[in-house]
């Protein structure tokens, strides 16, 4: 069975069943019949399916007579270019401005999210850093039962405290005997 590459515009995504339907430029605007969208994973290992967005330009291979067919993947254009052509970047922008990044030259990761990040674990959370970390933010609060400290603490700034505070090791110019 002959088949056809063909060109054009996504007019309709289903995503619960991963299909998209074409406007195909070759075939003077016509609408395709709905085409299905490979994923990478369907069994074990699974994701939101990946589906191009409405008005995204496409490539597909289509059945002679232009009933069956499968989508291939977007094309970018002159009109559309890729937003980045370094090879060494990984680049993902979400459609409302959220950035992720990936220099692998460099090796810097940047996630740069415009509304609030989440990150939950159940067992555990480990930071390393072979450079200082820096934090900036207007305030932050931390629900945690205990804190152990090894190392140096340099407070430029009022403590407040309630409760007690206790020196172990004796080296509180305000106690009395």
């Amino acid at each position: 069975m002959p088949v056809e590459l063909e060109y054009g515009e996504v007019s309709a995504v289903d995503f619960k069943n991963c299909r998209i339907r074409v406007r195909l430029d070759e075939r003077d605007g016509v609408q395709s019949y709905w085409l299905h969208v490979p994923q990478r994973n369907t069994q074990g290992t699974q994701r939101r399916p990946l589906m191009p967005e409405l008005g995204e330009q496409v490539a597909v291979l289509l059945d002679a007579d232009g009933v069956g067919g499968v989508f291939l993947g977007g094309v970018y254009s002159t009109a559309e270019p890729p937003p980045v052509v370094d090879q060494d970047t990984d680049y993902v922008r979400f459609s409302d401005g959220t950035l992720v990044t990936y220099d692998r030259e460099a090796h810097v990761l940047a996630v740069d999210c415009v509304g609030a990040t989440t990150l939950k674990c159940a067992l555990g959370l480990s930071v390393e850093t072979g450079a200082p970390v820096v934090v900036k933010a207007p305030s932050a609060f931390l629900e945690i039962p205990q804190v152990a400290l090894t190392g140096d603490l340099v407070v430029d700034g009022n403590i407040h405290a309630t409760g007690t505070i206790m020196d172990d090791g004796g080296n509180s110019n305000h106690h009395s005997h």
